[in-house]
């Protein structure tokens, strides 16, 4: 059937022949596929009310009008065509997603300050081992020793439950916001480079994505409000209504590089901890 949208940073995939693919997470929202190929393992399939992913084909209706509890592990992908089971989808637009080079204003020190301080108020608190572990991130970027950098961010891949740990929701934060403003970003994508060995695919679908700037709407929408554009506590809300710790841990790994950019003294990045 042709219907649906398929976001430009994953359109490639549809242009060659057909491959197979492999089923490896649906929900009401969402079909996810490993695609084998290198630089795109992951494909997602997507209703319109779900988290629109910058890998994501997103189709025109609602997870309550047709949900896509699909439970095959048959799939493919090629010749201008998704096909899980038995159905086959063929996009008939294609959408971009959000880049953050295009909100690429340097962060404003009294938002970054206003923005950890609801980000602590708001969101769940990191368990172990993940909250010295993003104090090690802070503290190498702080000092600005790109090794540092790069040995902290290893530490983080993979590192929580879920589809997407929250290890790795941090870096795609501050890969985003050093694509954005000049933050360590050679170091950052050095850590991440073998994630897909470290971590679940989606997850290292994501961190490629974010290496690359590629960004959910609301990380997008929250990293602009931050530089001044836009209301800055309901893109933090909208931000934080993004999976279940997603959102949270995107906004403590952006936030974790623009205390730097935005010119934060010591005292500065002590005051706010990211909790």
């Amino acid at each position: 059937m042709k219907l649906g949208t398929i976001s430009t940073a994953v359109a490639p995939l549809l242009h060659g022949p057909s491959r197979p693919a492999r089923v490896v997470a649906t929900t009401r929202h969402a079909v996810h596929l490993a695609t084998g190929d290198r630089e795109l393992p992951a494909l997602a399939v997507v209703t319109r009310d779900a988290i629109r992913l910058p890998n994501a084909l997103v189709l025109p209706f609602s997870s309550a009008d047709r949900p896509l509890d699909l439970d095959t592990p048959r799939a493919g992908f090629g010749a201008g065509r998704v096909v899980i089971g038995p159905v086959r989808f063929e996009p008939e637009a294609s959408w971009t997603p959000p880049r953050v080079q295009d909100a690429s204003s340097p962060p404003d020190l009294a938002r970054i300050r206003e923005a950890t301080v609801l980000l602590d108020a708001s969101a769940q608190l990191l368990p172990p081992p993940l909250a010295p572990r993003l104090t090690d991130l802070r503290r190498a970027l702080d000092a600005d020793d790109a090794s540092h950098v790069r040995r902290a961010a290893r530490a983080l891949v993979g590192l929580g439950p879920g589809l997407t740990p929250s290890g790795d929701d941090i870096l795609c934060g501050a890969l985003l916001a050093s694509r954005a403003w000049g933050g360590p970003l050679a170091p950052l994508s050095e850590a991440v480079a073998d994630a897909s060995l470290r971590t679940p695919l989606l997850s290292a679908a994501l961190l490629r994505h974010a290496v690359r700037g590629e960004c959910v709407p609301q990380a997008h929408a929250f990293m602009r409000a931050v530089s001044g554009d836009g209301a800055l506590e309901p893109a933090l809300r909208e931000l934080l209504a993004v999976g279940h710790h997603s959102g949270g841990d995107l906004a403590r790994g952006v936030l974790a590089v623009g205390l730097g950019r935005a010119g934060a003294t010591p005292g500065d990045r002590a005051d706010y901890p990211l909790k």
